[in-house]
C-alpha cells in the first residue's frame, strides 16, 4: 500500500493540534490548582483570625494580675 503525502501531512498538523491542545489543557490545569491553593490559603486565614479574634479569655484578668 503506497503512502499518500498529503494524509502524512494532515496527521501531522493534527497531531500538532492535539499536542498544543494538550498544553494548553495542562497549564489551565495548573493554573486552576494554583489559585486554589492559593484562595484555600487565604480563606483558611481569615477563618483562623475570625477565631482568634472571638475568641474569650481563657481565665478572668483579675487571677491573672493577683498571681503576678
Amino acid at each position: 500500500m503506497p503512502k499518500d503525502p498529503q494524509l502524512d501531512r494532515i496527521r501531522r498538523r493534527r497531531m500538532r493540534y492535539a499536542e498544543r491542545k494538550l498544553k494548553e489543557a495542562q497549564q489551565r490545569l495548573g493554573r486552576a490548582e494554583r489559585s486554589i491553593l492559593h484562595w484555600s490559603r487565604i480563606l483558611a486565614d481569615l477563618r483562623y483570625e475570625r477565631t482568634r479574634a472571638i475568641q474569650p479569655p481563657l481565665w478572668p484578668e483579675d487571677e491573672t494580675t493577683v498571681d503576678n
